[in-house]
């Protein structure tokens, strides 16, 4: 896509001047308020916008608040003649301004601060595109590998998954491609543990004190091995805290507790306590109750939240073997016409798993009218 500036100011001749200049240098748009810059903003995309300080009703500012809110990739410029200290201060610490420039300024000038502005968003949406396809597909080879060596543990993040998605949108989360990550990697570190031990917990089953202090250090190496990977630092410090409690107890021993503990590892210490207590063979009412009973271990707000959730139906529905898409979660093993195991209950459909099912069924090892359930919670996200 190709860069382009939006040029605020209220003086018409200002304005003028920009298309005299600048027409054949740079692609830009003009408005002579903020408000009409921001009714332009929520039209098109702009890589970066140049704005001026004294306007009325609007000042750049308050202006560069509100754009930085809308579109905040876009990177912020402030031209002005009011060249104050304050004023400076201001536009970088509450309109984060990429650069200041002082009025007048030559149009060389400001193509080149212009020119610089479009590098620097370009960054950003390359760094974007690293994140949300190049380590998110990474993540997700990893979780599939997970998968294959412990195939049993998958209805577990499927429930985690569930859990942590409906607590999100109950506390009113804004999306972050950081939030599934976390989950899927959260409990990396169980991959130490022996087989009969994993076997043992997933039943509820009591574990030996040697395996105790095994799953005492699961978030400690979870959290070593993400750090390992370049812009996942936030991710390995919430995966190191997922054990510890509101009030400071628990692992790693140290001296944070309440909101010093990330929010994520706070909703993670809820929604896996919870489901120990369930895989106990213990009522929803009871687990929560339970959960109740050490109030002082959670954070009362997350607590609140997932009560309010437990209300909440995972509704199944049936659709076609060759309309599962990537993201919808399987309630049902997919076996083949001659009971070999495709893809487990409780795994989410990805690209890969797609393709395989397609070859499955060009090979006709699935029946073209297979319907299988899905959670209804999955097609509609």
């Amino acid at each position: 896509m190709k860069n382009r500036v939006l040029l605020v100011d209220d003086e018409i001749n200002i304005l003028n001047s920009y298309r005299r200049n600048l027409r054949g240098l740079l692609d830009f748009d003009v408005a002579d308020s903020g408000q009409k810059a921001l009714q332009l903003m929520a039209k098109h995309t702009y890589s970066a916008l140049v704005t001026d300080m004294q306007m009325p009703e609007m000042n750049g500012i308050e202006f560069l608040k509100q754009a930085r809110k809308l579109s905040p990739d876009t990177v912020r410029l402030m031209l002005t003649g009011n060249a104050d200290q304050q004023t400076a201060i201001d536009a970088v610490n509450l309109g984060y301004i990429f650069r200041f420039l002082n009025k007048p300024c030559a149009p060389d000038l400001l193509i080149k601060a212009v020119e610089d502005a479009y590098r620097q968003y370009n960054l950003i949406i390359a760094e974007k595109v690293l994140l949300n396809r190049t380590l998110k597909g990474v993540i997700n080879v990893l979780n599939e590998v997970l998968t294959l060596v412990n195939p049993d543990a998958m209805e577990h993040e499927f429930r985690l998954r569930s859990h942590m998605l409906n607590l999100a949108r109950e506390l009113g989360l804004k999306k972050s491609w950081s939030f599934e990550p976390m989950i899927q990697l959260s409990q990396l570190g169980c991959i130490i543990f022996p087989e009969h031990t994993i076997l043992n917990m997933q039943q509820g089953q009591t574990i030996s004190e040697e395996e105790r202090q095994l799953f005492a250090q699961h978030p400690c190496l979870a959290a070593d091995l993400i750090s390992k990977i370049p812009r996942m630092e936030n991710i390995a410090r919430t995966v190191l805290y997922q054990e510890k409690c509101y009030n400071g107890n628990g692992i790693p021993l140290d001296d944070v507790k309440g909101n010093d503990i990330p929010f994520g590892a706070r909703m993670l210490k809820v929604v896996l306590d919870y489901m120990r207590s369930v895989r106990k063979d213990e009522s929803p009412d009871t687990s929560f109750a339970k959960l109740e009973q050490h109030k002082q271990f959670y954070d009362p707000k997350i607590l609140a939240a997932f009560k309010k959730t437990l209300s909440i139906e995972v509704k199944e529905q049936q659709v076609g073997i060759r309309d599962l898409k990537p993201c919808m979660a399987l309630r049902q093993d997919i076996r083949t016409t001659r009971g070999q195991l495709v893809a487990r209950k409780g795994q989410q459909i990805t690209e890969s798993l797609q393709q395989i099912i397609h070859h499955c069924l060009q090979n006709k090892a699935l029946a073209d009218d297979l319907k299988v359930a899905i959670s209804e919670e999955e097609i509609n996200e």
